[in-house]
């Protein structure tokens, strides 16, 4: 009775469970050299490695045939769809085909059986998970380049990347495969030319370096990923970097001053050659703007831009939170977009809001359109000039 009872009370929770991923191919059996199709559906968003395993995939990629591997992007519905060529894996079967996500998470399965390749038994497959380990680490990751070059102008970007592979498993590697990507977000997609590895003894470790273009205009923050496959467990890096135009902003600064130079050479003429103005008809004085200083233009900067990425108040402020070390609230941002007076914003504020926005610097101090100069203060006043 309790049992049936527990069964019942089990069935609406598995009937109502929101499916998980799945992995579907269109034949049960192949032989090598055909081609599967694999279709995959509830899977999150993003780059999917779809592989050929021995073993039943129990070791990973060191179970798979890495360099028939096809990887194939899921859109928003999560579905996605790749074809593979059947090859023999590097151990023998139960066979299957494995997705997993590149960005990391636990591998699916289909099996698959290829007519020829012999199948191990309960011993076999116990001997092979207790033999040596096939393990590698990756360190000293770092992204260098930046120097004034075309990007600056909005032109592609240099970089350089650098990275350290270790065997840290009990057996040599020998030349494992490594996928390499660039682009914009967590999950890139442009493709890079990948180094050998070679083979590592057990202990030894090599540094390589990778030279990556980011296609002009560069702008904003770049994601360099990495993933050794081919071991018991893939051995996956990121490396960041970023590019700005950065001498837009400062030729458009440079040419401000030209502009109040002009206005005062033409207020500074004398009257007799000025053409009077008519006694008739004369067109009414435009009315009196306030003017405002360089915290308002902050401020005004931060909320088109904040406007312009579609971020909330509420994101803004936890990455504030975190690039300056001091609790920010949606409150706080929304006040110092709009508050009067405008808030005194500091060196550390302004570069927190330019990374938390990905603008450059110089972004923040431009007048935003609708902005002008005016000159009548520098005259009359003999001051800086203010902004409108």
């Amino acid at each position: 009775m309790k049992a049936l009872l527990a069964g019942t009370l089990t069935l609406p929770s598995l009937l109502f469970a929101a499916p998980g991923p799945s992995v579907e191919i269109d034949r049960a059996e192949a032989r090598v050299g055909e081609t599967v199709t694999v279709d995959l559906a509830a899977w999150p968003a993003g780059n999917v490695l779809i592989e050929l395993c021995g073993n039943g995939g129990a070791r990973g990629s060191a179970d798979c045939a890495v360099a028939a591997a096809a990887t194939t992007f899921v859109n928003p519905q999560g579905r996605g769809t790749a074809m593979i060529t059947v090859v023999r894996p590097p151990i023998g079967c139960p066979c299957v085909v494995s997705a997993r996500p590149v960005a990391g998470g636990r591998a699916r399965t289909v099996p698959l059986k290829i007519d020829g390749v012999p199948v191990l038994t309960a011993a076999q497959r116990r001997t092979v998970s207790a033999g040596p380990g096939r393990d590698l680490t990756v360190s000293g990751v770092r992204v260098s380049g930046g120097a004034p070059s075309a990007a600056w102008f909005a032109g592609p970007a240099e970089r350089t990347v650098t990275f350290t592979v270790r065997n840290t498993g009990r057996a040599p590697v020998a030349d494992p495969p490594l996928a390499l990507a660039f682009g914009r977000g967590a999950e890139p997609t442009g493709v890079l030319d990948a180094p050998k590895i070679g083979t590592l003894a057990p202990g030894q470790e090599r540094t390589y370096k990778v030279e990556v273009t980011l296609p002009g205009p560069a702008f904003g923050r770049y994601t360099v990923v990495g993933e050794l496959t081919g071991v018991d467990r893939p051995a996956r890096f990121t490396a960041h970097t970023s590019s700005y135009p950065w001498a837009l902003p400062a030729l458009l600064a440079l040419a401000v001053p030209a502009t109040v130079v002009r206005e005062l050479t033409g207020k500074r003429r004398p009257a007799r050659h000025r053409t009077p103005a008519p006694t008739a008809a004369a067109p009414a004085a435009p009315a009196a703007r306030t003017g405002v200083g360089m915290n308002e233009i902050v401020a005004a900067n931060i909320r088109q831009w904040r406007r312009v990425r579609d971020l909330p108040a509420m994101a803004l402020a936890e990455t504030l939170t975190t690039l300056t070390g001091a609790a920010w609230t949606a409150g706080q941002v929304e006040r110092a977009e709009t508050s009067t007076p405008p808030r005194r914003f500091d060196a550390d504020e302004l570069h927190a809001f330019s990374r938390a926005l990905d603008v450059p610097l110089p972004a923040l101090f431009l007048p935003p359109a609708g902005y002008k100069i005016s000159g009548a203060d520098v005259e009359d006043a003999g001051t800086a000039p203010t902004i409108w």
